[in-house]
């Protein structure tokens, strides 16, 4: 494998976790989802709370891509990922985005009429929290899996084995956080799952190969 593949194959990897900070750092902060009022405050960032929300949306459906470049390097390497895995992470990467875009685009709608944003939190805030709910286990499942395989097949090495999976399973802890600081949590438990997974599969095929040997 050229160069260029390499380095394409490390760019696929990389754009979820990047997207999704990018994303979540463009959303306004809500120090407390559960006061409805300080949700309704925050969308007056219409701009920043629509995009933030659709990027981060967006982030989730190419997260099956990067997971399914990650497969087909395995398979490379005679390899492969469990059956499991990639449906576990696109079912979760499916919800995840119909959750992001619902609370990017209702409370954002009702405003554009004048209402006020609240009663989206009102009315519609228990089917979104449901969807993130069992997005958060459908896809924290699939990543810890991934994490475990990865580490347990020697595509992931070192210090960095530890924490590719301490920070899989934050990523299904931290949006128990009901704040806005929790989807910090999860941008950074991402890029410390897929920054490693990014160089491994940029990593030379002749390196790999001498890495797995006993003593390489």
């Amino acid at each position: 494998m050229n160069v260029e593949q390499r380095r394409a194959r490390i760019l696929l990897v990389l754009a979820f976790p990047v997207a999704l900070s990018v994303g979540i750092l463009l959303i306004p902060v809500v120090s407390d989802y559960s006061d409805h009022a300080v949700a309704a405050e925050a969308v007056s960032s219409t701009g920043r709370w629509f995009a933030g929300h659709v990027l981060a949306a967006a982030a989730f459906g190419w997260s099956v891509l990067s997971v399914s470049v990650v497969a087909a390097v395995l398979v490379g390497r005679s390899q492969r990922l469990p059956s499991f895995v990639l449906p576990l992470i696109a079912v979760g990467a499916g919800l995840y985005a119909a959750g992001l875009g619902a609370d990017g685009v209702g409370p954002v709608a009702l405003a554009s009429t004048g209402a006020s944003p609240a009663l989206f939190f009102d009315g519609g805030g228990w089917w979104v929290s449901g969807a993130f709910i069992a997005a958060t286990l459908f896809f924290g499942v699939g990543l810890i899996a991934l994490a475990a395989h990865v580490i347990r097949v020697q595509l992931v090495r070192g210090a960095s084995r530890y924490l590719v999976f301490i920070a899989a399973l934050l990523f299904m802890v931290v949006p128990a956080i009901p704040s806005g600081w929790g989807l910090y949590g999860e941008a950074l438990a991402a890029c410390v799952v897929f920054v490693p997974l990014a160089t491994a599969v940029g990593r030379p095929a002749q390196q790999a190969r001498r890495a797995d040997r006993p003593g390489g």
